[in-house]
């Protein structure tokens, strides 16, 4: 039994869709998403697109792009539990606004230039916010997991 669930198939399942169904939906034919399921063909965007509305899982769309040519370029998002994105956020931000990095960041950016001495602080700061937007994008990606795995209101 194979284990391994591809972006495409693990968004269809959390949907509670079966290939049939979702290959209908999506106007496409069932040969087709099984291919991209099994990693034999490269999705076009358009029809990813189609597949993060129809499954209600938007984060579907960084995962594609994540994985192909651009990704690179991305920051890193690791999947992980609600608790511990939700946790890892309000530190970091905690921290961030505790260091006085938001008052360090207008002093070195409001003349619209970063001069030499200023670079390696410019640079710790624009790290720091690459942590704050990959755990974001990692607290979306756990929240729209819950929501697709019928959690939602715990009234």
């Amino acid at each position: 039994m194979r284990n391994y669930r591809n972006i495409y198939q693990t968004a269809r399942e959390l949907k509670g869709l079966t290939q049939e169904a979702a290959a209908e939906r999506l106007d496409i034919s069932v040969d087709s998403l099984g291919a991209y399921e099994q990693d034999r063909r490269r999705p076009p965007d358009s029809t990813v697109l189609r597949m993060a509305q129809l499954y209600d899982f938007p984060y579907l769309c960084y995962q594609h792009i994540a994985s192909g040519e651009l990704g690179g370029v991305l920051p890193e998002v690791t999947p992980t539990s609600l608790e511990q994105a939700t946790m890892r956020l309000v530190r970091l931000i905690g921290k961030f606004a505790k260091s006085g990095r938001l008052d360090q960041l207008l002093e070195i950016n409001e003349d619209g230039r970063i001069t030499a001495e200023e670079r390696p602080l410019h640079d710790a700061i624009m790290a720091e916010l690459r942590d704050i937007t990959s755990t974001y994008l990692e607290l979306d990606c756990a929240t729209q997991k819950e929501s697709a795995q019928g959690g939602g209101n715990r009234d």
